[in-house]
């Protein structure tokens, strides 16, 4: 069987928010009512507000170093994030998943797979903070899920390594890193550009390469002020 080491205990982790929440008629009790409102706000509010924050990036992008046209937009773009982010804390209590936020390694070793006969080790440095909101935990669990799901998938990999750190630039990083046969032409588009936009609605960036040593090595780098 495929082992899964972590230093940290084991908690549950919450699904994609916008699955197995469909009502089929009106809310019957306090808890199908919180599930129905933490859907209304995902379709109504989340999801807009991520469109907006891609529409603000891509304007940055086709007016870099146009001053001050350029940083009115980033202040913006940080703006729109800050809502982002309390609305997606807001939907995650709903479904009482708090505990995501509190033991994000725990999470990760409980949420990601790990066939028979392979490896996966999930480290959390001294330095990664004991709780993060609700909003970054969601998408580094699922830029973390698709990485891991590539390296078995398409990489072969034998064995993964996810590690979570800050850096010395305030900023927090994720690695993930495999054993197995680097990124080939035709696996550069599994997943690569939702987990890069992830990466940007967090304010971060993300990069996927192959290793000099063999394997795949994808990093995310965040600003450490946008996992409080």
């Amino acid at each position: 069987m495929g082992g899964k080491l972590v230093a940290l205990g084991i908690s549950e982790l919450v699904d994609d928010l916008s699955n197995g929440m469909v009502a089929l008629g009106p809310p019957s009790s306090t808890e199908e009512l919180q599930l129905h409102f933490a859907r209304e706000v995902h379709d109504e509010v989340a999801q807009p507000l991520i469109n907006l924050i891609l529409q603000i990036r891509a304007l940055r992008a086709a007016h870099q170093g146009e001053e001050p046209f350029g940083g009115e937009l980033a202040v913006l773009e940080d703006s729109v994030r800050q809502v982002l982010r309390r609305t997606r804390g807001m939907i995650v209590d709903l479904r009482d998943r708090a505990d995501m936020r509190l033991r994000f390694a725990e999470a990760l070793v409980r949420e990601l797979p790990t066939p028979a006969g392979r490896n996966l080790r999930v480290q959390a440095s001294s330095r990664w903070p004991a709780e993060i909101n609700g909003w970054a935990a969601f998408n580094l669990l699922r830029i973390v899920q698709q990485a891991v799901v590539n390296a078995w998938r398409h990489g072969q990999a034998r064995a993964i390594e996810v590690m979570l750190d800050l850096g010395l630039a305030d900023d927090a990083i994720v690695v993930v890193l495999d054993d197995g046969i680097g990124l080939q032409d035709s696996t550069r588009g599994f997943g690569m550009i939702g987990m890069e936009e992830r990466a940007v609605i967090l304010g971060g960036t993300f990069t996927a390469q192959t290793r000099g040593t063999g394997g795949t090595r994808v990093e995310v780098r965040i600003p450490v002020a946008h996992l409080a």
